[in-house]
This record gives C-alpha cells, structure tokens and sequence, in this order.
C-alpha cells in the first residue's frame, strides 16, 4: 500500500512540473504511461525487504527512476527547441554517405555501403568527421547480417570477421552461437564508429521458392526464429549496437523481390499473428527499439495494394496500437522499385509520415523528399506536430544510447577479422 501512495504522489509531483511549460504536458503523459510499466516492476524485481527499511528503499528507488525520466523529457524539450524547422526535418531522414557529404544537411542517420570503406581507419575516420560536425549526432547504420548480407566482409572488403549466414547459426548445436556471432558482429562495427545495425532478420522462412530471404533467417519455425532473434539483439545492445529488427510484417513467405518489384503477403491478420509476427512481437516485448518496416502488400488486411511501410493499418494500427510498438519505425530503402515504380515522392513523404514513419531510408530523390516535406511542415502547424512526436522519439534514442556522449570519444585503432574471432566461429560450426 505504501508503494502505490508514493507512486500517486510522485506522479502528482511530475504532473505539477507542467505549470508555466506547456511544452511538458505530452512527454508528462508519457512519463506517467511509462511509469506504470517501469517503476513497480522495477521495485518489486529489486526489493526484497520488509517494513520501514522496505518503504524508504522504495521510496528512494522511485524518486530515482522519477528523476531520470525527468531529466530525459527536458533534454529532449531543450534540444527540440533549439531546432530549426529544417533540422527537425532533416532528423526524420536516412541517407547515404554520398548524400550527406553532398548536402552537408543534418539528417538523421547515414548509412554505409562496402564501397564505402577502403580501410577500418579510414572508415572510422570518416564517421568520427561526421559526428564531429553534427549538433545532433547521427545514427550511422550498417547492413551486417553476415553471411549473404556483409559489408565488411568478402572480396573488396575490409577484412572482417567471417559470419555465416542466418540459416547455419540457427541450425548449429552450439549453444549461443547466435550470440558469439553476432557479439563479434557488433565488437567490430563499433570499433569502426557504427551505433546501429540493419539486423536481426526477423522473417520466417516458410517459402522455399523466396528470392531475397532465404538462408537470411534464422529457420522455418517462428519459435526457433524468436529465440535467434533475441540473442542476436541482446548481443547488439550489450556492446552498444541498436538493432533494427527486420522486414516487418514479414518477408518470409513470398515470391519476389521488393528491390525489384511489387511483392505481396497474402496473409490475414490471424496467420500472421501466428507465424510472421510472432518474432517481432517477442523482439518487441523484449525491448526492440527500432523496427524496418518492408515494402510488403498485405491485401487482406489492408484492402488495397498499399506497402506496410507507407500503410497506416500496417504501422499505427497494427504495429503500433495492437502490438504496442513505442520505439522507431523506419521504412525499408525508399529506392526500391516496389516504391519508386508505383509512388511520387509527394505521395510516398505524405503516406510515409501519415502512417507513422518515424525515419524515410534512402528515398530516390533525397533533395525533392526533404524540400516537399520541409515545405508540408513550413505550411501546416498540424505537420509539424507530427515531425515533433516522432522527432521526440529520435532525440530519445540517442540520447538514452548516449550518442551525444560518444560522438566526442576518442575511439582505439580499429582492429577487425581476429583471428581468435575467426577461430571461434570454426568452432562453433564445428561443434
């Protein structure tokens, strides 16, 4: 009963941290929701003590977390409000290393491709000159699956650590061999100045004849699929990596390649519950924070030819009220035919930002997508509002992953492909 009183108060007391700020009342909101998910369970995992010393171990512990969140919801507050329009929509899009150094905008996040490192020094040279010239540090992002999927290994490449493919990991017998490989994955992408990796593959697969997924994923069972799933993204968090779980609804079970065409997933609701979503559920569940969303039809759920990642069913109802998503949604690469074949880049920002997109990945015409945007936002109070709420939850991922703190890192030479790291996986295969 004492615990409850003093989590009433307490919340009472942040809610009065309102007056004269309305800026405050919606990341209050927010406090308070989170609260309820975050400080009781946090006292009763911890706590095992009785009477008065039980009580003000409570009392402190909940004034701790209060004070935490509070002071997140204000660095946020402050680092909005000394943002321009066109640094706030510049946040809400993911772009190529080509892109960046073109425009010098400050976007969001950068993403690297192979050819875009000769060398581990010159790689890192260059994402610490990024960071360094950003206000807001940018996510820098990397496909590192392994195996198929592999930008730092394989020929014209920088000599990482050899990993195999989803498919192998999920079949080996050893224990944690998910984990080993993806800790060696996330170790070396660090070195070199990444914070986030395009990985794990959450899709399922169910169809042998699939053209892009295949020994991506981990098995053909949902379960063995989340188990993979999670090991992986622990290993990513654990060596301060944010993974994107990938291709939400699920890309397992169709028949063409959404960089080259339309594909879709002619499931209802029910099935995917029960097979396709059931890794991202479970990722999500675990504290997942970003999740791609892939170009995939979903007719039978949505009624039309409508990708999930431009769908408002797909993303805000779905993704987001029924699963109960509250981190980043970012889409797949904007680039792809199955998008640049069929939507403007009028239509695809208004979709996208209408569904609940929370970052735009590398759209075709990066310059006509940011300048349509900025000008929807320069136009509409409304438009901006939603820039806000999701640039809110940007601004707190960084900051939660101390992004601002490790732009100014002095990071050691980078060393990658050991080969005690090589080692190890020829053990774990072989075991």
């Amino acid at each position: 009963m004492m615990k409850r009183v003093w989590i009433l108060m307490l919340l009472l007391l942040l809610s009065g941290c309102q007056i004269g700020n309305e800026k405050l009342n919606q990341q209050d909101q927010n406090i308070e929701e989170n609260l309820q998910e975050t400080v009781t369970p946090a006292i009763d995992s911890e706590l095992d003590l009785e009477g008065e010393n039980e009580d003000l171990l409570e009392e402190e512990l909940v004034f701790e977390v209060l004070n935490e969140a509070i002071q997140l919801e204000m660095s946020i507050d402050e680092i909005i409000s000394n943002l321009s329009l066109e640094a706030k929509v510049a946040q809400m899009f993911y772009v190529t290393l080509e892109d960046y150094e073109r425009t010098g905008l400050p976007y969001g996040g950068i993403i690297f491709f192979k050819h875009n490192m000769i060398t581990a020094t010159q790689t890192q040279n260059i994402i610490t000159k990024i960071q360094s010239e950003l206000t807001i540090p940018a996510f820098i992002g990397i496909d590192e699956e392994g195996g198929l999927v592999s930008r730092i290994t394989g020929e014209s490449s920088i000599g990482g650590t050899k990993i195999p493919d989803a498919w192998v990991l999920g079949h080996v017998t050893t224990p944690n061999a998910v984990y080993i490989a993806n800790e060696i994955i996330a170790k070396e992408i660090r070195t070199l100045g990444f914070n986030m990796n395009f990985a794990p593959v959450g899709d399922i697969h169910t169809n042998p004849e699939n053209p892009i997924i295949g020994y991506r994923a981990f098995s053909d069972d949902p379960k063995v699929v989340s188990e993979k799933v999670m090991e992986a993204i622990k290993a990513f968090q654990e060596q301060d990596i944010i993974p994107v779980i990938k291709h939400y609804p699920g890309h397992g079970d169709t028949l063409n390649d959404s960089h080259l065409e339309t594909v879709s997933l002619n499931h209802d609701l029910s099935r995917l519950m029960s097979i396709e979503l059931v890794p991202f559920i479970e990722a999500i569940e675990g504290g997942v924070d970003v999740v791609m969303v892939g170009h995939l039809q979903v007719p039978k759920i949505t009624g039309d030819t409508t990708p999930a990642s431009l769908s408002e069913i797909m993303i805000q109802e779905i993704l987001i009220d029924e699963l109960g998503f509250e981190g980043l949604i970012v889409s797949d690469a904007l680039n792809m035919k199955s998008i640049v074949d069929h939507y403007s880049t009028e239509v695809m920002i208004d979709k996208g930002l209408d569904a609940g997109l929370s970052l735009f990945l590398m759209p075709e015409k990066v310059d006509e997508a940011y300048g349509y945007l900025l000008e929807k936002a320069k136009a509409s109070k409304d438009i901006e509002k939603k820039i806000d709420k999701e640039l809110r939850k940007i601004i707190r991922l960084k900051l939660e992953n101390n992004l601002f703190e490790h732009r100014n890192q002095v990071l050691k030479d980078p060393v990658i492909g050991k080969v005690e790291d090589q080692e190890k996986i020829v053990d774990l295969l072989n075991e």
